[in-house]
């Protein structure tokens, strides 16, 4: 949230990547809902959406999640009227360290070939998600232009200070207010990674503040840059949706295309 001044108000926001796919009826009942709402999407390159999305879905699958479950929400009402959670990871409290490090070569990328991440990326789950367009023009049809801001990740990781103001002001914080916030946040904080959902920390290289068992994971996982056949293919398949989205960019006024992948 920020803090304005001027209105001595406070900006809520709640973020997540399944908003984006909403359905047209749904997204009418929010704007009935809250008419003034601002909306910022955060356009990564499709590529890596894609193979960071599907490296997640394989570590929560050898967990004990069904491969596209995350797509349709993981929470569910309890007998008891309570709110459970489907997911059921093995803790690595409970497992002995031949078990942690059976279940980390079961997660890592390299334990699939490329046909697995093909047809994951085809899937309904992979495809709808890397459909920018559509979902953005669903949202477009809604709520004015002016209240949705799509902002191209890489802004985010070579000029984070930048994108943060563009961000407040988006949403309501006046222009001074969102300077003087934004040049009393130091190079460290800026760059800083901040979870909400675990309250956990890292810098921009996913280095400090993490625990023994997500440093074992990440290791499990590798670039993939180390599969360039995989990667081609993935751009092939991906290709018309960047395109799509470029067009929509344009059209809304941007002055910046994300990758097409094209030589």
């Amino acid at each position: 949230f920020f803090f304005n001044n001027n209105n001595n108000s406070l900006f809520y926001g709640e973020i997540t990547p399944c908003y984006v796919i909403l359905n047209p009826p749904t997204i009418s009942e929010i704007y009935k809902c809250f008419p003034d709402m601002k909306v910022v999407f955060v356009a990564r390159d499709l590529v890596d959406r894609a193979w960071s999305a599907m490296v997640m879905e394989l570590r929560d699958q050898t967990m004990g999640l069904n491969a596209g479950e995350f797509a349709e929400g993981v929470i569910t009402t309890g007998s008891a009227g309570g709110r459970t959670n489907k997911r059921t990871k093995k803790s690595a409290g409970t497992i002995s360290v031949a078990q942690q490090r059976r279940l980390q070569q079961q997660c890592s990328p390299s334990s699939q070939p490329d046909s697995y991440y093909l047809d994951r990326l085809r899937s309904e789950t992979h495809s709808s998600r890397s459909d920018y367009a559509t979902h953005m023009r669903n949202w477009y049809s809604e709520f004015p232009a002016e209240s949705i801001l799509i902002v191209d990740y890489r802004e985010i990781e070579n000029n984070p200070r930048d994108a943060l103001m563009r961000i407040a002001m988006h949403i309501g914080v006046e222009e001074k207010d969102a300077r003087s916030y934004v040049e009393k946040l130091s190079d460290e904080e800026v760059k800083q990674r901040v979870n909400a959902a675990t309250n956990t920390k890292s810098d921009v290289g996913g280095r400090n503040n993490v625990s023994k068992e997500q440093t074992a994971t990440s290791r499990s996982h590798y670039s993939l840059s180390q599969r360039p056949r995989l990667r081609k293919q993935m751009e092939r398949l991906l290709c018309p949706h960047a395109k799509k989205f470029n067009l929509l960019l344009k059209e809304q006024g941007y002055g910046w295309k994300t990758n097409e992948y094209t030589d």
